[in-house]
């Protein structure tokens, strides 16, 4: 979990620049309309416990508050390698204010391996969630979200009894980019 603290501490530190150079006015109007596309990043990497976990998603709004993206992922340590490459949609409930919950689905196909549990295949990983988005300017945004995922196989290992599954709950803090 301290992994996950530090992405968004790292998104936060990136985002930096972002709140000094926020207008003076103040208001933060979200752009999502139709047509905007989006850039997504997330993941972290612990060079001493040589494990790295990447997300990336590139996106656009096909109308307004509703994003269809393409997303790669790579989970890689010295016991489980995961890619990950499908899409996600997800639906923005625009409120008016710099707070944007959201709902989210997706289908990714996984390439798994894993030395300790014998996982050598590949399977298809439905998800399903939702989050809330801060916009700390009009166009970036920190996200953090929560999905449920389940896969056609049993591919992912618990990390308390080392024991093969199918299904897994993820929480993912992101830093995300809005441009037309």
């Amino acid at each position: 979990m301290s992994n996950k603290w530090f992405v968004f501490a790292v998104a936060a530190m990136l985002a930096g620049s972002a709140f000094a150079a926020e207008k003076e006015s103040g208001g933060v109007t979200p752009n999502l309309d139709k047509g905007t596309k989006v850039l997504e990043g997330a993941g972290y990497i612990n060079l001493m416990g040589d494990e790295v976990n990447i997300q990336l998603a590139y996106g656009q709004l096909v109308a307004d508050g509703i994003e269809v993206a393409l997303v790669a992922g790579l989970r890689d340590n010295e016991h489980y390698m995961s890619t990950e490459l499908g899409v996600r949609a997800e639906y923005n409930l625009v409120l008016g204010s710099a707070f944007v919950p959201f709902l989210s689905a997706g289908v990714v196909w996984a390439d798994v391996e894993a030395d300790d549990s014998d996982i050598d295949t590949d399977a298809a990983v439905f998800s399903v969630g939702g989050g809330v988005k801060y916009f700390i300017r009009d166009n970036v945004a920190l996200a953090v979200n929560g999905s449920y995922l389940y896969a056609t196989d049993d591919i992912f290992v618990d990390n308390d009894d080392g024991k093969a599954q199918d299904d897994e709950f993820r929480i993912l803090f992101s830093v995300r980019f809005y441009f037309d």
